[in-house]
């Protein structure tokens, strides 16, 4: 540092903070009061993974494209249970109606009315089987009037006389997979006991104020319709990708709550046990909040939200930060012990060990400002206000603490006794107990290097959302035995016996005493309930394909429904459209016409010889005879209304139509879109199915999203990181007047990265896209333990390793266990995200402490004895 910048610290702390502490102090708590003010009314997470990734990625693109024109592709569904169909299907039928009067609502379905397609089920059928139906009905004809001929003799034994006229069933069976037989009448579980509400929402929304406002609305709604009064027993329960999120931010708030209690309380008795007084623990925790709640307001300002990767930004600053305070406090308690004056001491604490402190806080925030320039989101943001984060934090620690020092100082006078003998540690390394030991230190750490280097192949990046945090311990590894498989294969057996007998008994049941018989609840969770209801048609965050032309869906339809049939895409459950309601193209439904016409006019002809059962029979017919052409815009309403277009941008609507909906495909899953693996090959499968020449299509979808997420981490992370270390070598080089001093400054770090690497992968730690943000501050935190002790260590000279053991090892070992209880407060949470960031920050601080105590000590006690003189400081008289 120059001079002059020295002259002005010290004219700082003197003229500044040393005549108007109680001021800084008073500006600093107003300026929090206004933070937390900010905070409460700005507080919003965004749980969406499309919020981490950046606006150019196509996945977002399409997301937001599919959003404006569809609105919500995620559906809410609302669960109506009770033991009385007739009181589900009667209040659904009131709810459904007051939540279609909402603008909000683009959707609310329960209903699936089969009256239009049972009228013309005669044109679904292929000519094939209405020829073989139209010949069936003129040889029963003929039959029939044979048979009232007097002179009429059958040739063997008579046939009994049937009046349903014709058996159609053999050839309706072949049409139970038409899309508007694959529905249900009503949205009823399969065990009779709940009905199914599917709504969505006009807008798609990322803000979970507002998705909460919206999912409040519906509950309030249902609850004021009063289900009681329909069923004792009515309840109403809610399910689908946006209760999930909901769940999740309420999920994260608790977690927030725990980690916080659980950082604070652990620091407060640390703090108060090393320093031990309590003054301390205002001393160092109450400036680090104050710079803690100082970001999180400018992260609400700027950003207006936190994403999931950074909103626990609290528990990392608190972090790093803590080394900063730690050891400033501690620098300040040393110069009293020597009998310094407050102010004086003040000063001569941050002339020393504040250089050291500002040189890894210069470090750190290149890091994060490195990663704010990530096209990843996630990383972007957690960069940008991480960098804010150390500026504040650092910004308390020169302004904040140092007056409230004071302050504290006038109030509760303080004075700490002189330094007196050799101390604990010091004594022990005089007497050789310590550095004699040095050799060997350097040999274990070069032991446990190079195994961890044999470790390192076996880290891998987790792709399934799944098993995030979940770790396989060295111990539980292990290929099962044959006899172990053989064991789980009986089970299963034995459990799918077992369905099958009860399945049977419950028939049984019913066949004995239908009367009495009450079925036994099947689907006992929310999600079960649902999913019985709508029989895999509908998925609560489908995949959307859009497209402009209603000719090129109808085509890409008829394409992917080919496909599928034929076995050859595997991981899609269902494919659905306007069109999979349609009979047909014109020219099938005239084809179908003409065998129609032709039938109508074998019933008009004179059949009076008929009994009135039959007569009444051909009645029933001439009605279903009686249809024409339809197209799309025949369809009924509900069909239309679930591929209605309700964003904003949605498309106009056709000639008589109140919305777009002909250009619009969903394809449901058969893949769960959080694993890595199987996304990549439901995107390829769609990708493939969706390539047909002169066809533009946009795919929506989560598994898009997911696989984009996870790409860009990989990819942007490494790149970001690796440019991260090159800054903080240079600006080490910078402040150590050497790039060899740099390098060992650093070396602490590059050992201990490659421990922390080592464990993770023998113990089974696998990186995934929210612990990799922690590696930045592994970075941060690395540096600082190694800046400080060679910083302290040039300082005070050859010969003087003793004292900088002493001095700067217990503060680097305080700031390691204060940093690792701020981050157990996240590995004990419940989320696994946070858990998995967690154990790597863990790993990675220990590491990286253990690497400075285990490697820069024995080798600077080499460096002396070897005389190296570009390493070592300068001699001491």
């Amino acid at each position: 540092m120059s001079s002059r910048a020295v002259k002005l610290a010290e004219r700082y702390m003197r003229g500044v903070v040393g005549r108007w502490p109680g001021w800084l102090v008073l500006m600093s708590l107003v300026l929090t009061l206004v933070s937390l003010t900010l905070i409460a009314t700005r507080w919003n997470i965004n749980s969406d993974f499309r919020a981490l990734l950046p606006s150019s990625s196509e996945a977002a693109q399409a997301m937001e494209e599919v959003g404006q024109r569809v609105g919500s592709g995620s559906s809410l569904f609302v669960v109506i249970d009770s033991p009385d169909k007739e009181a589900n299907l009667a209040f659904a039928e009131v709810y459904a109606e007051r939540l279609r009067e909402l603008p909000q609502i683009a959707l609310a379905h329960y209903h699936n009315d089969k009256a239009f397609f049972e009228q013309h089920r005669l044109l679904y059928m292929e000519v094939e089987d209405l020829e073989e139906l139209h010949r069936q009905i003129k040889r029963r004809i003929r039959e029939e009037k044979r048979a009232q001929n007097p002179l009429f003799v059958p040739l063997g034994k008579p046939r009994e006389r049937d009046d349903k006229l014709i058996d159609t069933s053999e050839i309706e069976a072949r049409y139970e997979d038409l899309a508007h037989q694959s529905y249900k009448e009503y949205l009823m579980a399969d065990d009779g006991y709940s009905l199914t509400i599917v709504v969505r929402f006009v807008e798609t929304s990322t803000d979970l104020a507002a998705t909460n406002q919206l999912l409040d609305q519906v509950r309030g709604l249902g609850q004021e319709l009063d289900p009681g009064s329909y069923h004792p027993d009515m309840k109403l329960e809610y399910g689908g990708g946006l209760v999930s999120r909901q769940a999740e931010y309420t999920s994260i708030v608790g977690d927030i709550q725990t980690s916080a209690l659980f950082t604070m309380l652990g620091l407060f008795l640390v703090i108060a046990l090393y320093f031990r007084r309590i003054r301390a623990v205002f001393l160092v925790l109450g400036p680090l909040v104050m710079g803690v709640l100082w970001t999180l307001a400018f992260a609400f300002v700027v950003h207006g939200e936190l994403t999931t990767v950074t909103v626990f930004i609290f528990a990392i600053l608190l972090g790093l930060g803590i080394d900063f305070s730690i050891h400033l406090l501690n620098g300040y308690d040393r110069a009293r012990a020597q009998g310094l004056a407050p102010v004086d001491a003040l000063w001569a604490c941050y002339n020393s060990v504040g250089r050291a402190t500002v040189m890894g806080a210069t470090t750190t925030f290149a890091t994060f400002v490195v990663l704010s320039f990530a096209q990843f989101r996630g990383l972007s943001q957690f960069g940008q206000v991480a960098a804010v984060g150390v500026l504040m934090t650092v910004l308390a620690m020169v302004v904040t603490m140092p007056a409230l020092i004071l302050t504290l100082q006038r109030w509760w006078p303080h004075e700490p006794g002189e330094v007196k003998g050799e101390r604990l540690i010091e004594k022990a390394v005089r007497q050789g107990k310590i550095l004699r030991y040095s050799p060997w230190a350097l040999g274990l750490a070069g032991v446990v290097t190079v195994w961890a280097v044999t470790q390192i192949p076996e880290v891998r990046f987790e792709e399934n959302f799944r098993r995030v945090g979940q770790v396989i311990k060295p111990w539980e590894r292990g290929e099962a035995t044959p006899q172990e498989v053989a064991d789980r294969e009986a089970r299963a057996k034995g459990r799918q016996q077992a369905r099958r007998v009860a399945q049977r008994a419950l028939e049984v049941r019913e066949e004995i005493a239908p009367q009495t018989y009450v079925a036994d609840r099947e689907q006992l969770s929310t999600g079960a309930k649902y999913t019985s209801a709508l029989k895999g048609q509908q998925s609560s965050t489908p995949t959307l394909l859009l497209l402009d032309d209603a000719e090129d869906t109808r085509r890409l339809y008829a394409h992917m429904e080919a496909q599928q049939a034929e076995g050859e895409l595997d991981t899609v459950s269902s494919v659905a459209s306007i069109y999979a309601f349609m009979p047909g193209s014109a020219r099938e439904q005239a084809e179908r016409l003409e065998v129609i016409e032709a039938m109508r006019a074998t019933l008009d002809e004179d059949l009076s010889f008929l009994s009135a059962s039959q007569r009444e029979r051909i009645d029933e017919m001439r009605e279903s005879l009686e249809v024409d052409a339809i197209t799309i815009h025949d369809l009924p309403e509900w069909t239309k209304r679930l591929f209605r277009e309700a964003g904003p941008q949605a498309r106009e609507p056709a000639a008589g139509e109140a919305f777009a909906f002909e250009y619009l495909i969903y394809v449901n899953e058969r893949i769960d879109h959080m694993v890595g693996e199987q996304a990549r090959r439901f995107l390829g499968e769609v990708e493939e199915a969706t390539d047909l020449e002169g066809i533009d299509v946009r795919v929506a979808s989560q598994s898009y999203i997911y696989t984009a997420m996870l790409d860009e981490i990989k990819e942007d992370g490494a790149r970001m990181l690796g440019i991260a270390l090159v800054i903080v070598f240079v600006i080490l080089s910078f402040f150590f007047g050497s790039a060899l001093r740099s390098a060992i400054a650093l070396s602490a770090l590059g050992v201990g990265a490659v421990w922390m690497f080592g464990f993770c992968g023998w113990f089974g730690i696998k990186l995934d896209f929210f612990n990799v943000v922690i590696l930045p501050v592994v970075i941060g935190i690395g540096v600082d333990d190694g800046v400080h002790f060679y910083h302290h260590y040039l300082e005070e000279g050859r010969g003087r390793l003793p004292e900088v053991i002493d001095h700067v090892g217990s503060a680097i070992g305080m700031t390691t266990v204060t940093s690792i209880i701020g981050f157990g407060g996240l590995a004990i949470t419940n989320y696994a995200g946070l858990q998995s960031l967690g154990y790597l920050a863990i790993v990675g601080i220990g590491a990286a402490f253990l690497a400075t105590v285990l490697v820069l000590p024995p080798f600077l006690w080499l460096a002396e004895r070897r005389g190296w003189e570009r390493v070592l400081g300068r001699a001491r008289d």
